[in-house]
């Protein structure tokens, strides 16, 4: 049964509680009927509350005051009963013989019933003088007398001011009934904490006894309560999770996804986290109250143990070069289309299955790669990115799979290297039949060496990008159709930065702080050339805006960066070649082309150019200075 605490401020009151208490007992566990001094009352009821108590009964100031300390027992207030009070009131009349005294009540709000109708049911004149504390209540005394009333009704201390101002003064009354409705309400709301915890005893088991762990957070974000799989999942002890915030217990926890269930009611499904060095597999739904969300509840699916090399073997990877520097903090991602392939990437990098990168050549498909392994479980292991178009068939079958002698005497293979990380495959197109083959046994979880019989288990997470359609070539016979299933279970394409210029400028100054850093030379770009960054359709996309970026902090010969010079170290690193012909030629602009040949022509005559070309001459001198077209008419 439940532990109650009656606590009541005159001594008076606990030997006319006793036998009601007593009565009371087949309802509630009676742990203390005592007489509380006021200014003690909170430091006893915290007292009690570690002690199991689960309900107090109190009155008047003290109620208050158990009120205020905010915590979480309920309470049980006594209030003067109507008959009691009335009682008071009727015998007042008869002494000041008064038809319709006028009589102040003075205390707290919550010790009295309803007293609208008293007027009229015992013919007096009643004041009602509420206060917040005890400070208030001397004052409202004297207010009382100031109003005129012929008597007060109050606590001590109302009555002890009343009667220093000569005034008729009653004790409010707090007899058997009042007491006995206070026990009854009690008991009532005993029975209510009795079933909770019966219900609660059940839920304890049935959350105790599932595999799973089970966490309940407050729209807060603070633990409430953890069950005994969650406990070892975490490792950690109830004491060191509950009251506390999630993100304080596990920092890796995705805020912007607790704050879309906490605040908008959104559901999280199957999304994965480190915990403790294991894979878990969490959910997270929010709970509702009323329509409104007044939490969430989390599930842990314990997963497999994420494997971490060693420091020396990740020391000897990372001089090796075999390290992913680039995460998505860095991607820089204006355009509403990256930022939705961004946000789909982030979901997928959690997960060990094979990704297909799709798109332009410099589109940023290696970026791409190393941002999803270190968004991943495996951000600690290895990353081993590959170019599979940059070796002989041969050479590239010894690097990925080993050479054809024995094993103890060949160097390890890069998807040894990779594994428990990340092999990265650029050009998978150009990977022959026979190694597509084998491709496809490593992403089904089988390492087989060349030179062996005997095929090993494999734990490798492949990412591998192409600049060409492998469905088209699936259907010409020329990639593996099962090869090709497997790798585009998830899949992202990149745009080019022709349909996404918002990003131009982040990207080029994002590479423009690189290699100034690296030069420590440092530039400024002026409102035309970052006009004339945002124009150019950039075919070869990030690699070839990196490439100008780096020359032009290395060939500028003052700091501010015009349009002119920009243009000229695009043409100049921008080669095409001749129809039908190997003779590589600059880009140029053609209508900066069409100006110089005018003006050649012409001898320079800027009138007989601007009326050719149907501009003013100051359009024409716009376009000279802009194209920066030289004084001999050479572009």
């Amino acid at each position: 049964m439940a532990k109650v605490a009656i606590l009541v401020p005159y001594r008076e009151m606990c030997e006319l509680a006793r036998p009601l208490a007593e009565r009371a007992s087949k309802h509630f566990t009676v742990m203390c009927l005592e007489f509380t001094r006021t200014e003690l009352v909170e430091s006893r009821v915290r007292e009690l509350e570690s002690q199991g108590c689960e309900l107090v009964v109190a009155r008047g100031a003290q109620a208050q005051i158990v009120k205020r300390s905010n915590l979480r027992m309920p309470l049980v207030e006594i209030r003067v009963t109507t008959q009691e009070l009335g009682m008071v009131m009727l015998d007042l009349k008869r002494e000041l013989g008064i038809a319709c005294p006028r009589l102040g009540l003075v205390g707290f709000a919550n010790m009295f019933c309803d007293t609208a109708q008293f007027n009229q049911l015992f013919g007096v004149d009643l004041r009602l003088y509420m206060v917040e504390d005890t400070a208030g209540l001397a004052p409202a005394t004297e207010q009382a007398y100031q109003d005129g009333c012929n008597a007060v009704i109050g606590g001590d201390i109302s009555c002890e001011h009343a009667r220093h101002m000569g005034m008729t003064c009653r004790f409010i009354p707090s007899g058997e009934e009042s007491l006995r409705t206070a026990l009854e309400t009690a008991g009532r709301v005993c029975y209510a904490i009795d079933l909770e915890k019966h219900n609660s005893a059940e839920m304890d088991t049935m959350l105790n006894y599932t595999f799973n762990g089970i966490m309940q957070i407050d729209r807060n974000g603070v633990i409430l309560r953890v069950n005994r799989a969650g406990y070892d999942l975490l490792e950690r002890r109830p004491s060191d999770l509950l009251g506390q915030t999630l993100t304080a217990v596990l920092p890796n926890f995705n805020r912007k996804v607790l704050e879309d269930t906490l605040f908008q009611g959104k559901e999280a499904y199957a999304f994965l986290m480190d915990i403790k060095h294991k894979v878990a597999i969490v959910n997270l739904a929010p709970i509702r109250v009323d329509g409104e969300i007044d939490g969430a509840i989390l599930t842990f699916q314990e997963g497999k143990r994420v494997i971490e090399m060693d420091g020396e073997l990740r020391r000897e990877l990372y001089q090796r070069g075999y390290i992913a520097k680039y995460t998505f903090d860095k991607t820089q991602a204006c355009n509403k289309e990256v930022q939705a392939t961004i946000a789909l990437a982030k979901r997928i990098a959690k997960y060990n299955a094979p990704v297909l990168l799709a798109g332009e050549a410099g589109t940023g498909k290696d970026i791409m790669a190393q941002c999803l392994h270190n968004e991943s479980l495996a951000r600690n292991n290895a990353f081993v990115p590959l170019d599979c178009s940059a070796w002989l068939p041969d050479t590239l079958d010894t690097m990925l799979f080993g050479n054809y002698t024995t094993k103890k005497e060949t160097p390890t293979s890069m998807a040894e290297l990779a594994q428990d990380g990340t092999l990265y495959l650029s050009h998978v197109e150009d990977l022959p039949f026979e190694m597509q083959y084998k491709l496809l046994n490593l992403l089904q979880g089988k390492f087989l060496h060349n030179g062996s019989n005997r095929p090993v288990a494999a734990n490798v997470r492949v990412i591998v990008s192409s600049c060409v359609n492998l469905a088209a070539r699936v259907e010409r016979s020329e990639f593996r159709g099962d090869l090709y299933y497997a790798l585009s279970v998830l899949s992202l394409e990149l745009l080019p930065l022709r349909r996404r210029r918002e990003d131009i400028l982040p990207w080029a100054e994002f590479y423009l702080d690189e290699w100034q850093e690296k030069y420590k030379r440092y530039v400024h770009l002026t409102q035309g050339a970052r006009q004339f960054l945002l124009n150019y359709d950039w075919p070869g996309n990030l690699d070839q805006l990196s490439r100008v970026c780096e020359r032009i902090v290395l060939l500028t010969e003052k700091r501010n960066i015009d349009e002119v010079f920009l243009r000229r170290q695009v043409e100049q690193i921008t080669p095409k070649t001749l129809p039908g012909t190997e003779k590589v030629v600059l880009y140029k602009d053609q209508k900066a082309v069409e100006i110089a040949a005018l003006l050649r022509r012409y001898s320079g005559n800027r009138e007989r150019v601007a009326e050719e070309l149907g501009v003013s001459k100051t359009t024409l001198w716009r376009y000279i200075k802009k194209y920066g077209i030289e004084p001999d008419y050479n572009y």
